[in-house]
């Protein structure tokens, strides 16, 4: 519904403003907490004035709206006059309420963002949005996936120039897609307030609009839209699926009152039917989203269609779902807005629905419950950053955490990672670069996991970046969300060349076996009180810092797969006796070579330090 709201062009031809207010005098069931606008009039300023005969942000020559009867509350309008020249314009709401108070504030529904001043912006003429759609045969879900965590800002700027964002990553593509991804998962493309000199896009607050600064180049000032039309059409064309991180927990009040519409267009904000505690987590300085409101609910999932439909977005991550999960209130929030988009995006699974939650085992339990496709299990990297601290080493639950598919619903299953935007970088954590050798057991147990997985960008070439867990007091130089530009000389010097040829390598395992896809693990239970492996074999030595674990699955010809995946974390190599379920001959993966098993042991095999193998037969 909220999609159709804002500026827009109607099938006629006409070009029109609509400013839609939920009111529960009108339907009751839009809201159980929180009164009405309290709003008199309306009237549309901005720089699209002086075509109208009026001055440019000019509230006396304003143009009206008139007030439309709407079945869940009420709808302002205003059309622009046949023949209104082609043009990028800003604007905002002028609203005047019951009690006499004015407020100038953006469009709630707007489609984009201006370029200052929490501006909402319309375009008339450019080029038309069209977007390719992924060709089906590359959709993935499940296992299949291998994302790569991009922010479009980070990424691009050692090499934009004067370019978008959007425009630049293109040029990238291919070095993504070449190390055997086949997803990109964009870290948040909502507008956030312009107040906020940099962002990672976790606080928005205006959900329809992409951030201008994302779409914004010298040239075709008027194609925004169709630059990020374009760069998603690009991805598709490498069989690269989509997935748009998106924040629906909370929203940004911003400066003033220019931040978050649906909270400033109530004449006491407070009011607002849309911000209100539906859970006790934190919302780190924002507006909390009360999902126990219909308006809310009906909010969001318009969010989410208008990204999946008109720029045919392949899936989500929803950031902090924890923020509307209430077990209270099954019914509500998380639950609602997941199983609405199941059905209305359809494909089920193959339209992945990605959940951060706790970064505990609680994840698993939280994302059964709702049903999503995939859980965000962070023990993944945050267990390896606890080893790579010097004088650690690998303890018996990281047998559980390699485990990950464990105690998930299957077809649901997590999402793991060694590294991402959050956290200080997997390198950082093994020393910085000139020890990015450590990282490399990591890695085989990453592209090795029962689970999708995900490297963030610029984790291929061995980026070295700490970020403060906690940067409360520190200098803004020091503070977590700043720009870290990747730095792209880095990709082809020679720790860079080996690192990229080692993600390429061990992707590729998981890329061409599907065997390695199976929820299958053992083993399965490994009792945490065991520093040393278990009678058959399995299990890890914490003392010599190996893992051994079997991993078994359907290849895609249909064939038995079975994998022995064998880890050295230490600086020496090892000999340890390796067990296997058959007999006859292995091949490692890793190196090429083939090892011929005898009574189910391969006795005294040598793992080298930072390494490991992947034994593979087929039947």
């Amino acid at each position: 519904m909220y999609e159709d709201f804002g500026f827009s062009r109607l099938p006629d031809g006409r070009l029109v403003f609509r400013l839609f207010v939920p009111d529960h005098t009108v339907d009751p069931s839009q809201y159980v907490r929180g009164g009405s606008a309290k709003i008199a009039s309306a009237a549309v300023v901005g720089d699209f004035q002086p075509p109208l005969g009026g001055v440019a942000w000019d509230a006396k020559t304003a143009l009206p709206m008139t007030l439309q009867p709407h079945p869940h509350g009420y709808l302002y309008e205003a059309f622009l006059p046949d023949g209104f020249p082609d043009g990028y314009y800003q604007y905002k709401y002028v609203v005047t309420f019951q009690n006499g108070v004015v407020r100038w504030v953006g469009d709630p529904c707007s489609k984009y963002g201006g370029d200052e001043l929490d501006n909402s912006a319309f375009v008339v003429g450019g080029a038309a949005i069209s977007v390719e759609p992924l060709d089906p045969k590359a959709r993935r879900s499940g296992a299949d996936l291998i994302v790569y965590e991009l922010m479009l800002d980070d990424f691009t700027a050692g090499f934009r120039g004067d370019r978008a964002p959007v425009d630049a990553v293109v040029d990238k593509l291919e070095s993504i897609q070449e190390l055997g991804i086949n997803a990109i998962e964009f870290m948040p493309l909502v507008a956030w307030p312009d107040s906020d000199s940099f962002s990672w896009g976790y606080d928005p607050a205006f959900f329809f609009s992409v951030e201008s600064a994302y779409v914004k180049g010298a040239d075709r000032p008027l194609d925004k839209l169709a630059r990020l039309g374009d760069m998603i059409s690009a991805c598709h064309a490498r069989g690269l699926n989509v997935l748009l991180d998106i924040v629906l927990q909370h929203a940004s009040a911003g400066t003033g009152t220019r931040g978050f519409p649906y909270y400033w267009l109530w004449q006491e904000p407070l009011d607002s039917p849309f911000i209100g505690s539906f859970t006790d987590a934190g919302t780190f300085g924002s507006l909390p989203l009360d999902y126990h409101n219909a308006c809310t609910l009906q909010f969001v999932e318009s969010v989410c269609r208008y990204w999946a439909k008109r720029f045919k977005i392949d899936g989500f991550r929803f950031d902090q779902i924890s923020g509307f999960d209430n077990p209270s209130f099954p019914n509500e929030g998380a639950p609602a807005l997941i199983g609405a988009l199941k059905t209305d995006l359809a494909g089920g699974g193959s339209f992945p629905l990605i959940l951060e939650d706790t970064w505990d085992y609680q994840v698993i339990a939280d994302t059964n419950a709702i049903g999503a496709t995939h859980g965000w299990f962070d023990m993944f990297r945050s267990r390896p950053a606890s080893y790579l601290a010097y004088g650690q080493v690998p303890q018996p639950e990281f047998l559980r955490v390699l485990n990950a598919s464990r105690d998930f619903a299957f077809p649901i299953g997590p999402l793991v990672y060694v590294e991402n935007h959050d956290h200080a970088t997997v390198t950082n954590c093994a020393g910085g670069r000139p020890l990015w050798y450590r990282v490399q057991p990591y890695l085989i147990a990453l592209a090795t996991a029962p689970a999708a997985i995900m490297v963030a960008n610029g984790q291929e070439f061995g980026r070295s970046e700490y970020l403060p867990e906690d940067d409360t007091g520190l200098p803004p130089d020091q503070q977590r969300v700043r720009p870290r530009p990747l730095s792209w000389d880095q990709a082809t010097d020679a720790i860079g060349t080996n690192l990229r040829g080692i993600y390429r390598s061990v992707l590729g395992l998981r890329r061409d076996h599907a065997g390695l896809r199976s929820p299958n693990f053992y083993p399965d239970d490994y009792d945490w009180q065991w520093s040393n492996m278990s009678p058959e074999g399995y299990g890890i030595d914490v003392d010599k810092q190996v893992v051994i674990y079997h991993r078994w699955g359907t290849g895609t010809d249909g064939s038995l797969e079975r994998f022995i995946v064998v880890l050295n974390f230490g600086a020496w190599a090892q000999q340890i006796d390796v067990p296997f379920p058959s007999n006859g001959i292995w091949t490692d993966l890793l190196s090429g070579s083939a090892a011929t098993v005898v009574d189910y042991w391969l006795r005294s095999t040598t793992i080298d330090s930072y390494w490991g193998h992947v034994f593979y037969q087929a039947s």
